[in-house]
């Protein structure tokens, strides 16, 4: 069975599952090179089908998640809403403005994808299926998770006239998924954040992580009440206080909201921002927890505002969670795995019973490997860059020598990471014991960042920088949560810890990542240092780099010092 997963909107991406196993997956914006690409994915397809020599005529069925419109158990809710607005103005014409938006939005991306579908694909062989937003999501959560049931939580600003959701997951019932709680467009934990990064004169869909960072840095009981006027949970249910100070909309704002947040400091109200955001995200969940049977549960999650690895981190701490796992390509960009996951539980339906249809998601190696070839203009333009090989033995050795030196090291290898996390094959590594770094390497990518960079370890050295670490922590794996470190970690690297204690690790295995695992192994011997600084291999507002034409194009603007280009068969220095 080959199924071809499709979104089009935010991020645009596509991936390529044959018989449940995600084989390929890859966002418009790293062909294009414009950040968060939301153009029809062509060039995503065209890769996915590359990868196994396919056609559009080898897929049986093309999964889509992104506008599947309106859910028919939606509408009470909406009714609700409308009556409890019946004698306010404001607030209904605010409902009827959310809603119309969706409407309008969603029909022309829709519309782009039946577009697609009816120049190219035969649909006497190909079967379309369509999903809704978050249900999307909460299949992406759960069937590429390892546990076989527990709650899934879903929440972001908006899609298909949601924002947040929890499900009951267990993957031997015969309804897999069923849906507890729905949280309306109207009253969105997304939109909440998305404007508070706004009135801090951040882009919000795509800085709320400066906001994270910053937080640490202020008062979280400053700001508050002004928080609370914005939105709540009370008794299981999301509820937002459309006015002057909240609506389901990215911006404007009002004037009454901008002279109240300019009472406060940025840090005070990213302080109260964030810690607000965690309680009302873990008091909802801790609703569902407290009527489930269970003594604990597994946690899956999905949707952008799981981006925020500071709140998985206080879900991990809830007495009922057992584990979590957030998916980790969360934001929207990934609802086309939970598209072929729900079309490929679909079509398994009616076989034999099994454990597990759809695979677990081990990797996020899921994208092109980096070519090596280039125009002959650049050769041109790189001519001035010099190269030296060593074989895959020497390379880590080498590799460790120069970060030694003080090298800010640009690294590529293998297949490109699918999602937003930057996870050693195109990825910038520097040493963790320079605290200026921050500063410095942050104007050197153009970047006005408050976290910290983030480290990347070896699983055999979690235990003595992570406090309480649980060696069956997937999250840290994949850089989705932030964890409490060791004092002795923090005085010995302070690149890759907040001033708050916690870090966003990355750890990995001999299987998962051989090279870097080696390199940090000959990092150690030379320096004592125990991890590496690893940050996305890019400068602000440009997609991670896909090729050794965009490595050598940083090199060469002074971004990198050195350029590691890494085959099964050799690794390369690039240097100038």
């Amino acid at each position: 069975m080959n199924i071809l997963g499709i979104c089009n909107d935010e991020t645009a991406s596509a991936c390529l599952m044959l018989d449940g196993t995600i084989v390929a997956a890859v966002s418009e914006e790293r062909f294009s090179r414009l950040k968060m690409d939301s153009s029809f994915p062509v060039q995503s397809i065209h890769y996915c089908l590359d990868t196994q020599g396919f056609s559009l005529n080898d897929i049986d069925i093309i999964a889509y998640a992104w506008s599947k419109g309106f859910q028919q158990d939606l509408l009470p809710l909406y009714v609700d809403k409308a009556a409890l607005f019946s004698n306010d103005k404001q607030s209904l014409s605010i409902l009827g403005a959310r809603v119309q938006l969706e409407i309008d939005r969603d029909k022309k991306k829709r519309d782009e994808f039946d577009q697609w579908v009816d120049s190219n694909v035969d649909l006497s062989r190909t079967i379309i299926k369509d999903f809704y937003h978050h249900e999307a999501h909460a299949a992406s959560a759960a069937y590429y998770s390892p546990f076989d049931n527990g709650l899934v939580y879903t929440s972001d600003g908006r899609g298909d006239f949601e924002a947040c959701t929890i499900w009951r997951f267990d993957r031997q019932s015969s309804k897999q998924l069923t849906k507890l709680y729905s949280a309306l467009s109207l009253d969105s934990f997304g939109f909440y954040y998305g404007r508070i990064t706004g009135l801090l004169g951040f882009q919000p869909m795509r800085h709320e992580g400066k906001i994270t960072g910053l937080a640490a840095y202020g008062d979280r009981n400053a700001a508050i009440d002004l928080c609370k006027q914005m939105i709540r949970v009370s008794d299981g249910r999301v509820e937002s206080h459309i006015g002057d100070y909240y609506a389901p909309f990215f911006q404007p704002y009002s004037d009454l909201l901008i002279k109240a947040i300019a009472q406060y400091t940025k840090e005070d109200v990213a302080a109260s921002a964030q810690y607000y955001l965690e309680c009302m995200m873990t008091d909802l969940l801790e609703f569902y927890l407290q009527k489930q049977p269970e003594n604990r549960l597994n946690i899956m999650a999905a949707g952008g505002v799981f981006g925020n690895v500071k709140v998985t981190h206080k879900l991990k701490q809830l007495d009922k969670v057992a584990s979590v796992y957030v998916q980790p390509q969360m934001g929207d960009g990934g609802l086309c795995l939970g598209a072929c996951a729900l079309a490929n539980e679909q079509a398994q339906s009616s076989k034999a019973h099994a454990k597990r249809h759809t695979s677990e998601l081990t990797s996020m190696y899921l994208g092109p490997y980096a070519s090596d070839t280039y125009s002959n203009n650049s050769q041109t333009r790189f001519a001035t860059i010099s190269q030296k090989q060593f074989d895959r033995n020497t390379g880590p050795k080498e590799l460790a020598q120069s970060l030694n030196k003080d090298r800010v090291i640009g690294l590529i290898q293998g297949r490109m990471e699918f999602g937003p996390r930057a996870l050693c094959n195109r990825s910038i590594i520097y040493r963790t014991s320079d605290v200026t770094i921050n500063d410095w390497l942050n104007k050197r990518l153009n970047r006005n960042e408050f976290m910290p960079f983030a480290p990347v370890l070896k699983e055999e050295k979690a235990m003595d920088i992570i406090s309480g670490y649980d060696p069956n922590d997937i999250t840290l794996h994949f850089m989705t949560s932030t964890v409490d470190c060791t004092e002795t970690f923090a005085q010995e690297h302070p690149a890759v810890v907040h001033i708050d204690g916690t870090a966003r690790p990355q750890i990995i295995t001999k299987t998962s990542n051989p090279f870097m695992w080696d390199v940090l192994g000959e990092w150690e011997k030379v320096s004592g240092e125990i991890a590496l600084v690893n940050t996305s291999f890019n400068t602000h507002e440009e997609p991670i780099i896909r090729d050794l034409y965009d490595g050598l194009n940083a090199l060469d603007n002074k971004v990198i010092d050195e350029l590691w280009f890494v085959t099964n068969e050799s690794v390369t220095l690039y240097t100038h």
